[in-house]
This record gives C-alpha cells, sequence and structure tokens, in this order.
C-alpha cells in the first residue's frame, strides 16, 4: 500500500488534487486538502503532477508501478490482443 503525505505547510488549499482523482481520496477540510480513503489510491499520480505547491507526496511507491505510453510496448502488445 502507498502512503500519501501532504504538507499541511505547503498546501495552499486549491482543491485541485480533490477535483482530479479519480478515486476521491482527498477532501478538503479546514480549507487544506486531506487523504480521506488512502486505501482507493490507484497509483495514477495525478494528484502530484497537479499540486502546484508540490505538498502531495507519495511514499512506498516503485515507479515501475505508474503507467507510461510507450509506442513500442503499445506495438508489442497488440501481438496478444
Amino acid at each position: 500500500m502507498v502512503k500519501i503525505v501532504i504538507d499541511s505547510e505547503v498546501c495552499i488549499g486549491c482543491g485541485l488534487c480533490v477535483h482530479d482523482c479519480p478515486m476521491h481520496v482527498y477532501e478538503l477540510k479546514s480549507g487544506r486538502s486531506t487523504v480521506a480513503n488512502p486505501d482507493d489510491c490507484m497509483m495514477c499520480l495525478s494528484c502530484h503532477e497537479i499540486c502546484p505547491s508540490n505538498a502531495i507526496e507519495h511514499q512506498d511507491i516503485y515507479l515501475s508501478r505508474r503507467l507510461y505510453v510507450d509506442l513500442e510496448v503499445c506495438s508489442m502488445l497488440r501481438r496478444f490482443i
């Protein structure tokens, strides 16, 4: 399981992570983002990418779990479909 850490001193409370997260992991409380449903995180890292203050950190995540679109890989996968 990934551990999501939000630096409350850096978070500006914009709510972009709340609205961008497809799994509804975050919610705003007292003008700051909080992790409401950490077990639902699918590690897409969209929250990390959209956060303008870089307040969100994912710990214990392996970079290989990120999805990268690679044309060569897609070409190879077509052989199995």
